[in-house]
């Protein structure tokens, strides 16, 4: 049984496969099939922020606490810049 946290990331997940429509997002599914979650998410905003998909598009509140929720606040796994890249992300 998935979390509430596992769920939202899903939605997100999804919608940016709607947005990006593209292949950008199998690595993320990857992670995510895997119970990797905070790579997956960490994998997800690099493909938003690097693909320039407004954050008008998402539910930043709830981004954000998915964001400190996995830790990418504090630690990172692809990019050491991924909070810093996402709150500018997320203040347009």
């Amino acid at each position: 049984m998935k979390t509430d946290y596992e769920e939202v990331l899903w939605e997100f997940i999804s919608l940016s496969e709607k947005l990006l429509n593209n292949n950008n997002l199998v690595e993320v599914k990857h992670f995510y099939k895997h119970d990797e979650y905070e790579m997956a998410l960490e994998g997800l905003l690099i493909e938003i922020i690097g693909s320039r998909i407004s954050s008008n598009n998402f539910d930043l509140k709830k981004m954000k606490n998915l964001v400190i929720h996995y830790g990418l606040n504090k630690e990172f796994n692809f990019d050491e810049l991924i909070w810093n890249k996402f709150l500018n992300w997320a203040n347009g």
